[in-house]
């Protein structure tokens, strides 16, 4: 005869904490965001993002609240579950102290920090006209004494995602990143060998170099820690329990600058 089961109540005395992505950009076409989310205990319901709480950044002289909205079509990458500011005046500058101070209606809270980087240069004059498909490229930047800087390179039509560019064709091979030192100033670029066929179509492209300067949190959060796949900006449930640039919670608040600039392709 099988014994008989019992079931014991599971109780846990974990405490919600907010998870925090925030992020600050002195881009004109990257949106600063923060995302709110909370870690959960056994007795909360499974949801752990918040969608009412008080988000307030400041630049020390004036105060910006931000909104929820489900869905932003960003220009670079849409933008789900996120607050943004719904006005047309937030515009970090260098060297700006900005805070952030985030409340929710259970009285949860957190506070961060950052320090907005330098603007990012490439030194376009030096850079060819055109570019080659299988030619060398030496790239060059204003170097910087104490921030990283991450510099991705590929072709403007898989960027966009106007079509399937990354699995092959002309462009297989383009896209490459390099993370920038402090003090580095150049990086010789070419593309990679792949198994692209010789006979492929040739269509009209352009070659997109994106140079990002990033504050100290957010280094250290996607790549001196690897938190999370760098060209993800997404928090999941949880999180690590790290802290950068946030106290009284987990995740980030960072800031971010970016330079671009394009060049035609050819065969």
């Amino acid at each position: 005869m099988a014994p008989e089961l019992e079931w014991e109540d599971v109780t846990s005395d974990h405490e919600s904490t907010l998870n925090i992505f925030g992020l600050i950009s002195a881009d004109s076409i990257l949106t600063s965001f923060v995302r709110v989310h909370r870690t959960l205990d056994m007795e909360a319901p499974p949801r752990f993002i918040i969608r009412d709480a008080e988000v307030i950044i400041s630049n020390g002289m004036n105060e910006y609240i931000f909104e929820y909205t489900d869905f932003f079509w960003d220009e670079i990458d849409p933008l789900e579950e996120v607050y943004l500011y719904p006005g047309n005046d937030l515009n970090p500058q260098p060297g700006e102290t900005w805070t952030l101070n985030v409340t929710t209606p259970e009285g949860l809270s957190v506070t961060g920090e950052t320090i907005v980087p330098p603007l990012p240069q490439i030194f376009n004059e030096e850079l060819p006209d055109t570019f080659h498909l299988n030619q060398t490229m030496e790239i060059t930047w204003q170097s910087m004494a104490d921030n990283y800087q991450i510099m991705n390179v590929g072709n403007y039509l898989g960027y966009f995602g106007y079509d399937d560019y990354y699995g092959g064709g002309f462009s297989c091979g383009l896209w490459q990143e390099n993370i920038i030192k402090p003090e580095e100033e150049s990086w010789t670029y070419r593309r990679d060998i792949c198994g692209e066929s010789s006979d492929q179509e040739w269509d009209e492209d352009l070659l997109l170099l994106n140079l990002m300067s990033m504050d100290n949190n957010y280094f250290d959060f996607f790549i001196r820690f690897g938190e999370v796949e760098f060209s993800s900006s997404t928090i999941g449930e949880g999180g690590s329990g790290r802290s950068f640039g946030i106290d009284g919670g987990i995740g980030v608040f960072g800031s971010v600058a970016i330079d671009r600039h394009w060049i035609p392709m050819i065969p």
